[in-house]
């Protein structure tokens, strides 16, 4: 490339060794894997992967992680003791 720049970047140490332990796995280096995914981003306009949201530290979050986007905060009335109660039935059931 006959116009080149240095970009410096910082990495958790444990973040650096992981991606070139990865890389080393195909054949590349962290040097060699930055330059091709930003000339992906570039050539296809467009982002390498879904950056998720910002994640918030309220309740309803840390309770439901991953699936807090699928609750029903109508609901929660409902299913406060359910897993508990499900069991006491089950077992009743089965001493009965």
């Amino acid at each position: 490339m006959a116009n080149e720049v240095t970009v410096e970047i910082k990495l958790d140490a444990d973040l650096k060794e992981a991606a070139e332990k990865l890389y080393r796995r195909i054949d590349l280096t962290l040097e060699e894997a930055i330059p091709l995914l930003v000339k992906y981003n570039v050539n296809q306009d467009t982002k390498p992967f879904d950056i998720p949201e910002e994640e918030t530290n309220d309740e309803h979050t840390e309770l439901f992680g991953a699936l807090a986007k699928y609750a029903n905060p109508a609901m929660h009335p409902f299913e406060d003791g359910a897993w508990e109660r499900a069991v006491v039935k089950k077992y009743a059931k089965n001493l009965g």
